[in-house]
């Protein structure tokens, strides 16, 4: 049975607290509702990362943008992207002179990689087996399903713009587009997997 590829809808702003208590119980096709309690919850750790690891990476992805061709990176297949990223990656660690250990510059490289070539941070869940759904409520708010509990994680995003970029990029490979105008997307990507 193929698994359900993340729950994609545009990203809405917080809204203020106790406003939930004035909204109408959802109806039989609204997506099931994250309960209460999993908010008060700690959050599962995927993959160990600290506030200042998403500071590095951010700093680092920002500088890899500014000095990549992505037209000439799209040209390139999997493999070959992923090395230059890894060599300019590793070039602007070395310029800026950041400190950290072999295992978390590995770590780095495959996020970044993830980041531009993939599914950014979902892909460390879409690589796990015993994950039913994924789903994502925000920059910040990263649910998964595992064993028909929904456990919330500290899996996020660098912001909202990052979000939309991997949601376009997951509905983009079925013809569809989420945007403010038309927020949620239902369809099957060619694996399988429901979006």
């Amino acid at each position: 049975k193929p698994k359900a590829a993340p729950s994609v809808a545009a990203p809405k702003p917080a809204a203020p607290a106790g406003a939930n208590a004035a909204r109408k119980p959802a109806g039989p096709s609204a997506p099931p509702r994250i309960p209460q309690a999993a908010a008060k919850v700690q959050a599962i750790e995927i993959g160990g990362r600290s506030d200042e690891y998403f500071q590095t990476k951010t700093t680092i992805f920002n500088a890899l943008i500014d000095t990549i061709d992505l037209s000439q990176l799209a040209q390139l297949d999997a493999k070959s992207a992923a090395e230059e990223i890894r060599d300019i990656v590793n070039e602007i660690i070395s310029i800026k002179n950041v400190q950290m250990s072999i295992a978390e510059q590995e770590s780095l490289l495959q996020d970044i990689c993830n980041d531009v070539l993939g599914y950014g941070p979902l892909e460390p869940l879409l690589a796990r087996d015993d994950i039913a759904d994924i789903m994502v409520n925000g920059a910040n708010r990263v649910f998964i399903e595992v064993g028909g509990k929904i456990q919330l994680t500290n899996v996020r995003f660098r912001d909202n713009a990052q979000l939309m970029n991997i949601c376009q990029r997951i509905v983009s490979q079925v013809g569809r587009r989420v945007d403010e105008a038309s927020p949620i997307c239902d369809a099957r990507l060619p694996d399988g997997s429901r979006v």
